[in-house]
């Protein structure tokens, strides 16, 4: 029998890692409950404008494109797009921002940072 050395095993291990975790996160993708949440808890998409963020307490006012603002509150598990740390937030940014819970418990689960395109 001929002997498999670890250089061959090693991109079979990262490709069905890569597999694994794609199958996984695929509950995220289509709008499945995430794990953790309950069945009663969505998971919403809103975009707009930072009106104010409070760096102290991790919350923020999102002026949305039809006017109304939610005050949507930042916790450890929120993921960051764009940005390396919650400091980087500003107002006036332009984001996108999934979220979980009602006003005025909302809590976010992710916040993506829009590119901004100018000269």
């Amino acid at each position: 029998m001929k002997h498999i050395s670890p250089r061959m095993i090693t991109p079979f291990l990262v490709l069905f890692t890569a597999l694994l975790l794609t199958f996984s996160s695929n509950s995220f993708a289509t709008g499945e409950p995430m794990e953790g949440f309950s069945q009663n808890t969505e998971v919403q998409l809103v975009e707009g404008k930072i009106k104010r963020f409070n760096p102290e307490d991790q919350s923020l006012v999102l002026q949305m494109k039809n006017g109304e603002k939610l005050m949507i509150m930042l916790d450890w598990n929120t993921s960051l797009v764009g940005y390396d740390s919650p400091q980087e937030i500003e107002k006036k940014q332009k984001v996108k921002i999934w979220y979980s819970g009602t006003s005025p418990q909302c809590t976010a689960v992710k916040i993506e940072k829009k590119l901004t395109v100018g000269c």
